[in-house]
């Protein structure tokens, strides 16, 4: 019984101590990882209001106006109490631009500087 204790001691010392050891790599994997499931989450969420606008487009003939477009979000997405969907998870309000036409899109994150047009941005374009 107490030999299993010293065991498990040691084995917790030598954990706490590899992990120490690495806590800077240790907090760049996190970082790292944090950043990207923001971007994948982001992408993911760019991707489904792509689909329902694709959608809308091959059954209406036509997009929903920037004027119309919160609407349509609304008739469309039920939001939920952590973020409204056009908010990417940056915490950055995502764009919807439309063509003249009003037969192409395209969504626009600013990515994790919050900045648009620079190499960081997110996009989706349509249909």
């Amino acid at each position: 019984m107490m030999v299993e204790i010293i065991r498990r001691l040691i084995i917790g010392g030598i954990t706490l101590g590899v992990i120490a050891g690495n806590s800077d790599n240790i907090l760049q994997f996190y970082d790292e990882t944090v950043a990207m499931s923001r971007q994948i989450a982001t992408a993911g969420d760019m991707r489904t209001i792509s689909l329902m606008l694709d959608y809308h487009y091959l059954k209406k003939g036509r997009l929903p106006t920037g004027r119309n477009f919160d609407k349509w979000l609304e008739d469309n997405f039920k939001e939920n109490t952590l973020k409204t969907v056009m908010t990417d998870h940056w915490g950055n309000p995502m764009t919807y631009r439309i063509s003249k036409n009003k037969k192409q899109y395209v969504l626009v994150s600013s990515g994790p500087d919050g900045i648009f047009d620079n190499d960081d941005d997110l996009k989706r374009s349509g249909p």
